[in-house]
């Protein structure tokens, strides 16, 4: 004699009631442009495998952050490299950027998996990457604090990274009262002696007048 088990009512709208509470809290907020750009630091690592857990070397990293789609933010790693095998680029798409104060904390729900290929296309190797998102900020100073790990095989590296936002990353600078004293060329590299609005050349930068 089969036997059914009837989940009560309540507890039925309880649970539905959780579900949705939890996926209103994983919708994208609204981040302000000044979270986007590139950030560089440095890294401490430590390795773990079949042999344990050593620390690793330090490494000068770059992140950026930029505008992802619906919402989302996408979480790049330039010029990474894993082991002897370096690549272009690493992105951890679908990130979260929750506000908390005066910081937002970088969540994922799912991790990083998939093939990438190194620079010289001679290999690609299957990743995985994880964002502890207990340690993973980006403060309104415009610094970031970003914990995560790289898997390969039976490798885990993780990463406890500690950088500042680049300004000026276009190489275009605004006039100072210094370079208006200067000679000024256009980009043509003609000198100019009456500047309109615009982007000129003062010694060997790019300056918006």
């Amino acid at each position: 004699m089969r036997t059914f088990y009837r989940i009560p009512m309540l507890v039925f709208m309880l649970l539905t009631q959780v579900t949705m509470l939890m996926a209103q809290g994983n919708k994208p907020e609204n981040v302000p442009t000044s979270v986007y750009g590139t950030y560089q630091g440095e890294a401490t690592t430590e390795i773990t495998n079949d042999k344990g857990t050593t620390k690793g070397a330090k490494k000068q990293l770059k992140i950026e952050i930029s505008k992802g789609e619906n919402g989302y933010t996408v979480l790049t790693l330039k010029d990474f490299s894993v082991g002897q095998y370096a690549f272009d680029n690493i992105s951890f798409k679908n990130c979260l950027l929750m506000s908390k104060g005066n910081k937002w904390q970088i969540y994922v729900p799912s991790n990083l998996y998939g093939s990438f290929t190194t620079k010289d296309k001679v290999y690609t190797l299957l990743l995985e990457g994880i964002i502890y998102e207990d340690k993973s900020f980006v403060h309104k100073d415009g610094s970031l604090d970003l914990n995560f790990s790289i898997i390969y095989k039976n490798t885990k590296i993780e990463h406890l990274f500690k950088g500042k936002k680049e300004n000026g990353t276009t190489g275009i600078h605004k006039l100072t009262q210094q370079s208006d004293k200067q000679t000024m060329y256009d980009l043509q590299g003609h000198q100019v002696e009456k500047p309109r609005k615009g982007i000129y050349i003062v010694n060997g930068k790019k300056i918006v007048y």
